[in-house]
């Protein structure tokens, strides 16, 4: 997992969203909100769906308007495979890290195919 997540409240706009993942070259932002914590994640597959397939103005909306939710989350001690799966059954490429409500980390779909190596991915493909 990568232990460096970038958040924004649920109140900050979709362009706030956006401008934070130009900016630290990311693709995604995890969504809290006080007293709730994890609330959601926006993708830039959101982004897109949410605001310019809408012809919406990504100024005037929440993160809240174009995060999905429910937040899939996976435990610290699952596994590569029990992560790989869990995205696999959600259609997700983003699991937040979540223990006992706090944040811990991220992992992706890069991830897991960084750390599983080139040698499981031929053979998957074989």
């Amino acid at each position: 997992m990568s232990k460096t997540v970038v958040t924004l409240d649920i109140s900050n706009s979709a362009f706030d969203v956006v401008r934070e993942m130009m900016n630290r070259d990311i693709g995604s932002v995890i969504v809290t909100q006080k007293g709730r914590g994890v609330v959601g994640v926006v993708t830039k597959g959101d982004i897109l769906r949410e605001t310019i397939m809408k012809k919406a103005d990504p100024q005037k909306m929440k993160a809240e308007d174009v995060m999905s939710r429910p937040v899939v989350s996976i435990d610290p001690d699952a596994t590569l495979q029990e992560a790989s799966g869990l995205m696999s059954k959600n259609n997700v490429s983003k699991l937040p890290v979540i223990s006992e409500g706090r944040l811990l980390g991220i992992v992706t779909s890069t991830d897991i195919i960084r750390k599983s190596g080139r040698k499981k991915i031929a053979e998957d493909l074989v």
